[in-house]
């Protein structure tokens, strides 16, 4: 895998809560960066499948759903993951 250098805009406030946590993490802000954008193209890519087996299976449960969900907090981290279901 390669690295591709871009250059991008992001909010003031963002760039520099991700700065710190990249320094608390004992990483670059470029690598703190890639590591954000994995995971919300996993959780992207998870929702996507929840879809597709929903449109062939039928919706999910309320519990079901509650315990997918559940499972996604503890694998990603709680906050994290809300935070990137929300998006």
């Amino acid at each position: 895998m390669g690295v591709v250098k871009r250059s991008v805009s992001i909010d003031s406030d963002v760039a520099a809560a991700a700065e710190e946590a990249a320094a608390a993490d004992g990483v670059s802000f470029s690598a703190w960066l890639s590591g954000a954008a994995q995971r919300q193209l996993r959780v992207r890519d998870g929702l996507r499948g929840v879809s597709d087996w929903e449109a062939e299976a039928g919706a999910l449960a309320p519990e079901e759903r509650a315990a997918g969900e559940a499972l996604l907090d503890q694998l990603l981290g709680g906050a994290e993951a809300r935070q990137a279901r929300s998006a």
